[in-house]
């Protein structure tokens, strides 16, 4: 009686245990590279913004995924960290983008209020 006891509860915990964890390290990262992606300002970059939604969307597919297939899950995981590495990429791109353009605009102005500045040809 007491080996069916505690085999009966063994397995009535055990399938209230639910489904594993979804890989702690790979979450963290994913939701990490989102939140970077975010600070940058991911979602004023249109292709930016679609990689951040796929990021989204695979971090939540990962999580519906992984009581039955924690493999899937997992792969999933690694999917949408690589989805917001790339809208974080996009995003500081479009920002030195910005960056470079003012410079240029200002670069301009300078040399447009004092035409002689940009004449000095490199001889001394």
């Amino acid at each position: 009686m007491r080996r069916w006891t505690a085999g009966a509860l063994l397995a009535i915990g055990w399938a209230c245990a639910g489904a594993p964890p979804l890989p702690a390290e790979r979450l963290a990262q994913a939701e990490s590279e989102l939140r970077a992606a975010q600070e940058i300002g991911a979602e004023r970059v249109p292709q930016a913004k679609l990689h951040l939604q796929q990021a989204r969307d695979a971090i939540a597919s990962a999580k519906e995924v992984n009581k039955e297939d924690p493999d899937a899950a997992a792969r999933k995981l690694e999917i949408a960290r690589a989805q917001a590495e790339l809208a974080n990429a996009l995003a500081r791109e479009q920002l030195a983008r910005s960056e470079a353009e003012q410079a240029h605009l200002r670069l301009d102005a300078l040399r447009s209020s004092n035409p002689t500045a940009g004449d000095s040809g490199g001889s001394r």
